[in-house]
């Protein structure tokens, strides 16, 4: 629903076909902004879940799913108030007194203030820390239209009907990947699985996701009752974890902004345990 490191909304279109239709649970295990449930017309479904190890990307879900009017207001009053340095600073402090501890939630305030902290860094290159700046965004995107802001486009999309509607059928959870797997695993669920990308884990807010918890996962992967995706860059182990004759491997190119480099081209892996039309290999 916002811009956030790793995001797969412009990958959406290629990732959705190989999405199987015949589910009853859908699971995005490390949610961002979970921009496959947005963007896919195969859910939702029966159970619908979204989960993240931030526990303020988890708060914005449940609020936006449970209150969304409520939300939206409040988000409202601060429309003509970015761009503020003073304030980003004040409440990028207040997100981070609090960053590890387990605050309750939902809380709207303390959503509205990570995502008004969130929206205005520059995603493409790095997401929110202790050290963020305001980047100012231009007036006009790339191609010289107008620029709506990130803080402005999330309150739209609390007003439009089809988020709404799959906003209402949102499960939010802020768990381990692996407890929410153990949790959540049967025959009729599908998982996304779009973990930090190996060595690239310093790029989020919460990097402590190291070599250890890939290797725990992908293990983990090989005895699931569901299906899975499993999005990821190339890495010398992987080849090892997921054998090219008993999974199937999609490869496809594409392409990151970022501040260094105005288009980087990458080849993007979704790795499978299933054929279409097959439920398992």
């Amino acid at each position: 629903m916002f811009a956030y490191m790793g995001g797969k909304k412009h990958h959406s279109k290629w990732i959705s076909p190989w999405i199987p239709s015949d589910f009853k649970t859908y699971v995005e295990v490390f949610g961002g902004a979970m921009w496959i449930y947005w963007m896919s017309d195969k859910v939702p479904v029966e159970t619908n879940v979204y989960n993240d190890f931030n526990r303020h990307l988890s708060n914005i879900f449940h609020c936006a799913s449970a209150f969304p009017t409520q939300f939206r207001e409040v988000l409202q009053y601060y429309v003509n108030d970015l761009h503020n340095d003073e304030l980003f600073e004040k409440f990028k402090n207040e997100v981070f007194d609090v960053y590890d501890t387990d605050f309750t939630i939902p809380n709207v305030e303390l959503a509205v203030k990570y995502l008004y902290c969130q929206t205005q860094t520059f995603a493409g290159n790095t997401n929110l820390t202790k050290d963020s700046k305001i980047y100012k965004h231009p007036d006009k995107d790339v191609h010289g239209r107008p620029y709506t802001q990130k803080f402005i486009s999330f309150i739209n999309k609390l007003k439009d009907r089809d988020y709404l509607k799959k906003l209402k059928k949102l499960r939010v959870e802020n768990m381990d990947c692996r407890e929410l797997i153990k949790k959540y695993d049967s025959k009729d669920t599908f998982f996304y699985i779009d973990p930090p990308y190996y060595n690239m884990e310093s790029y989020y807010t919460s990097h402590d996701f190291g070599h250890d918890d890939h290797m725990e996962l992908c293990e983990m992967l090989k005895t699931t009752k569901g299906r899975w995706a499993l999005s990821y860059y190339h890495f010398d182990e992987l080849g090892m974890l997921f054998p090219r004759h008993q999974y199937v491997w999609h490869h496809e190119k594409t392409y990151s902004v970022n501040a260094r480099v105005s288009t980087a081209e990458r080849v993007e892996l979704l790795i499978m345990n299933y054929k279409m039309g097959l439920s398992f290999l």
